[in-house]
């Protein structure tokens, strides 16, 4: 790992060096980004550090879950148990998930009942899913106390733009393990009114969680999702009002999963079942010519959680029940051109039950309004942004957060630089309110953070090759962690921790048949009080994906992906109730084809874990081995 990070250093150095005379006829490529600044703008204007992957990528890289299109994003550390539908979670730049807000279609997932495990977006189905963008660093300034780490925007597929009264894709797929996947969405426009409905499910009998333990049994999983989603532009350029629309949203997933824990000395075949619903409306003026845009939205998210010793356990089980109600208004003013201002307010309400020992009911609430100004120069060259957002928290008080940003394009050489610097804050969760509360240690202190990124984006070769190569420092105080040392466990305030390093992209056009994308993180995560690693967090982290398409053999498409982690450790705190474990690092490989046999149907098949490799990204835990799938997929 030390050899292949030492070697593209130095390569980026050089191909840096030689830009002028590489990047002749450099163009900008025209994506657009909303996450970075909640407005529509330019990739090449933004300047904190965003990945945005579309339906089209998803596609190619034959992504089933959110999950699988998570791997590849710098920055971005996703690890399990083994049962992806039980506990996966990611890491952005060192935060966890609990501290990365999930949007998706505006809805907030995001909930204290799913909190105790996992989030429900580990059971959305990839190929409901238009567009991702990942927004790395501290944007607690647009987004709130849960984006202290980053933001996932998520958007699902829409009738909104489509010329046709009914169009879809569904996918259909079996593979070992008695895995079965099937997926349908359907989306379509008449006039001014578009819709999309889609259903997805799974299932699969599953690996051992635990191989190194008896019994040698199966820790299988099923989930089953459905979507909807309807709108209509009811008035469009009547007096000061340019477009009225309005949007209405539903999801619901159901998923169950069987599990190991990590302690004893037999495999625990434990349970859990899970189930949200969540729904969105959105009412969107756009007045004045373009000058002002609003948007007006409500949301709830409701979840139940039921966890036991064994599927059919007669114990009582431990349940848990949360929901989130949120309100938000936001405006756009374009009062001069090349200026914009995004504003607005939000309040939302947490809501958490459970009957595990007594029927507690908690519940929090937090107010905020923010501010962004954007202001281009230099014939749009350089793009500044300035923001700042006040919190009323019922219960942790009044906070403010900032946050600026810059990128400059040199189009001559076709090199852009993008920084930022930000400021966050994170109100102790419910959940961790209420552990403490049962254990007589309530005083918990809000997390506040302050970092900044700065990175250098270069393309080559006529744009058939580019680098993106960023350092992040974050500094986060009074992080919360839990303390497994007492009985029962509680969380605590760690005096502060660092998160730093480098996030590293690079994507190569070799000939038109083969293309290379590279990406790496190194990263230093650290506990200042002990000066010890924080857990499940590798330094390195990288992925390298090839992908040929003979020209030979039209319509077929091949890749190959190896995916690098380094060793990490399962806590950050040494004790003698829980000890400090290692956790190896690995090396896998996947490799897949699809073949479009004509404009409907395309057919596909991969294999996961090609050499077999034993490998866990939790302690005593095992990841699945050698996998092979193989489905179909029909456009309409």
């Amino acid at each position: 790992m030390k050899k292949w990070y030492g070697a593209a250093v130095p390569m980026g150095a050089v191909l840096l060096a030689a830009s002028p005379a590489l990047a002749d006829g450099y163009q900008d490529l025209g994506k657009m980004v909303v996450s970075a600044n909640r407005v529509e703008t330019a990739a090449d204007q933004v300047g904190s550090a965003v990945t945005v992957i579309t339906a089209e990528e998803l596609e190619k890289k034959q992504a089933v879950t959110l999950e699988d299109v998570l791997k590849d994003i710098p920055g971005l550390y996703v690890y399990s148990n083994g049962n992806s539908n039980y506990n996966t979670r990611f890491k952005v730049r060192g935060y966890d998930s609990g501290r990365v807000l999930v949007l998706i279609d505006g809805v907030k997932i995001d909930n204290q009942a799913s909190q105790m495990y996992d989030r429900p977006f580990n059971h959305l189905q990839a190929s409901d899913i238009e567009r991702i963008e990942v927004l790395r660093g501290s944007q607690s300034t647009l987004y709130g106390s849960d984006a202290i780490g980053g933001v996932i925007s998520i958007t699902t597929k829409s009738g909104k733009n489509s010329g046709k009264l009914l169009e879809g894709v569904a996918t259909t797929e079996i593979g070992t393990l008695v895995t079965r996947r099937a997926s349908l969405s359907a989306w379509g426009r008449y006039e001014n009114v578009y819709y999309k409905v889609g259903g997805a499910g799974f299932s699969t009998h599953g690996d051992d969680n635990r191989k190194n333990l008896p019994p040698n049994e199966s820790d299988g999983s099923r989930n089953v999702n459905y979507s909807a989603k309807i709108g209509a532009d009811l008035m469009r350029d009547v007096g000061i009002l340019d477009l009225l629309n309005v949007e209405g949203s539903y999801d619901f997933v159901r998923g169950t999963a069987e599990y190991d824990t990590s302690s004893g000395t037999q495999d625990s075949d434990g349970f859990m079942l899970q189930k949200t619903e969540s729904g969105r409306v959105q009412m969107q003026a756009n007045m004045f010519d373009g000058l002002l845009d609003n948007t007006f939205s409500a949301s709830r998210m409701d979840a139940y959680v039921n966890t036991r010793s064994s599927r059919y356990s007669t114990a009582k089980a431990n349940r848990y029940w949360g929901d989130l109600q949120r309100y938000e208004y936001q405006g756009v003013l374009r009062h001069m051109e090349g200026h914009s201002v995004v504003f607005g307010g939000d309040q939302e309400r947490d809501h958490f039950r459970t009957d595990a020992t007594s029927q507690d009911n908690k519940s929090l609430v937090n107010s905020s309004v923010f501010a962004d100004y954007a202001l281009n120069l230099l014939d749009d060259t350089l793009t500044l942004t300035a923001g700042a957002r006040q919190y009323y928290h019922d219960t942790f008080g009044d906070q403010t957060t900032y946050r600026t940003t810059a990128s400059y394009k040199v189009v001559d050489t076709g090199t852009r630089l993008h920084a930022s610097y930000s400021t966050g804050f994170k109100a102790p969760t419910l959940v961790q309110v209420y552990y403490n509360n049962n254990a007589g240690n309530a005083i918990l202190m809000p997390e506040e953070s302050q970092g900044y990124d700065i990175g250098v984006e270069q393309a080559l070769l006529n744009d058939r090759a580019h680098f993106d190569v960023t350092f992040f420092n974050n500094r986060m105080t009074n992080q919360i962690e839990r303390d497994s040392s007492v009985t029962p466990s509680v969380y605590r305030n760690v005096q502060s921790a660092r998160h730093m390093g480098f996030e590293s992209s690079a994507g190569v056009e070799a000939t038109d048949e083969i293309s290379l994308t590279l990406t790496h993180t190194y990263m230093q995560s650290r506990n200042n009080a002990t000066g010890l690693a924080m857990e499940y967090q590798p330094h390195h982290v990288a992925s390298l994906r090839v992908t040929y398409d003979p020209r030979a053999v039209p319509g077929l498409s091949t890749w190959t992906r190896g995916t690098v982690a380094t060793g990490s450790y399962d806590t950050s705190e040494p004790s003698g109730a829980s000890p400090r474990h290692r956790i190896g690092g690995y090396t896998t490989w996947d490799l897949g084809a699809d073949y479009k046999i004509d404009d409907t149907f395309t057919v596909y098949g991969r294999v996961e874990n090609l050499f077999d490799k034993n490998y866990g990204q939790y302690y005593n835990a095992n990841n699945a081995g050698v996998a092979a799938y193989a489905g179909m997929r029909v456009k309409f």
